[in-house]
């Protein structure tokens, strides 16, 4: 059974705000962290600690006896996790990535693992041009009990 998103004009503060929630919205897709992409992002950003980059010495030193993936990397995998949106905000002439708020990196995402994120509509408020809203976003591992990533998304809507 497919849910249909409620659809809301980027203006209509007013049913904007009636859907805030505490609620999560379901979780998307399942993605793979795997070594090959932690090694990558690694190089690029050189943060080539052992703990990501270095399996044997994972398997030896690590509390988690593997690499585990850098919060960075998690946090800029969000488009790739294909989060659905608990509705569509619509008639917008143009909408911006405002920023981040209260980024949390809760547990360690082991390679190998699958991950899925999920959200819910925390704020909407009118801007100076438009409308602002924010969405709380968790990333959790498959079958963990709590997320791993937690952060707010701002968005401008105008």
């Amino acid at each position: 059974m497919t849910t249909e998103r409620p659809r809301i004009r980027f203006d209509d503060l007013p049913a904007l705000t009636a859907r805030v929630s505490a609620e999560f919205g379901p979780w998307g897709p399942p993605f793979r962290i795997t070594q090959e992409l932690i090694t990558a992002f690694g190089r690029m950003t050189h943060d080539e600690f052992w703990l990501h980059v270095d399996p044997e010495r994972a398997r030896r030193d690590s509390p988690t006896g593997t690499t585990i993936a850098h919060g960075f990397l998690v946090l800029s995998l969000a488009p790739a996790l294909k989060t659905p949106s608990p509705l569509d905000i619509t008639d917008f002439r143009r909408a911006f990535n405002a920023g981040l708020d209260r980024v949390r990196f809760v547990r360690p995402i082991p390679v190998d693992s699958e991950i899925v994120g999920r959200m819910r509509l925390a704020e909407a408020q009118a801007g100076k041009r438009g409308t602002r809203v924010k969405f709380e976003i968790q990333v959790q591992v498959v079958g963990d009990s709590g997320p791993a990533l937690a952060y707010e998304l701002l968005v401008a809507y105008e």
